[in-house]
């Protein structure tokens, strides 16, 4: 799981960098969302084998994942503003992921 949380750190270091100018921060973001998709399949893997605190870290991001998921669809506006508040949301969301997987990492 360390090699995991490796990936997922540069992963969201790159993509913060990028988000510094706006347009990389879209094209990145995606790529981002793929790559922790399959860190978080290969923690739904393990999911019995992690501590209680961090299942219980991980749910949490599944619900709100979900929930962000659903809150976006129903927007439906294409403004500059709903753009730039799905992009800060989504890099919260993976600052979340990457401290998920830094305390599985540590356990």
């Amino acid at each position: 799981m360390k090699n995991v949380y490796q990936v997922n750190y540069w992963s969201v270091l790159i993509t913060i960098l990028l988000s510094l100018t706006f347009w990389g921060g879209i094209i990145a973001l995606p790529i981002l969302g793929t790559i922790q998709i399959v860190i978080s399949l290969i923690i739904i893997n393990k999911f019995k084998t992690l501590t209680k605190a961090n299942r219980i870290l991980f749910t949490s991001y599944t619900v709100l994942t979900v929930f962000l998921i659903i809150f976006f669809k129903q927007l439906k506006g294409e403004e500059l503003g709903v753009l730039f508040m799905w992009a800060i949301v989504s890099l919260f969301l993976a600052c979340f992921h990457l401290y998920i997987t830094y305390n599985i990492s540590k356990s």
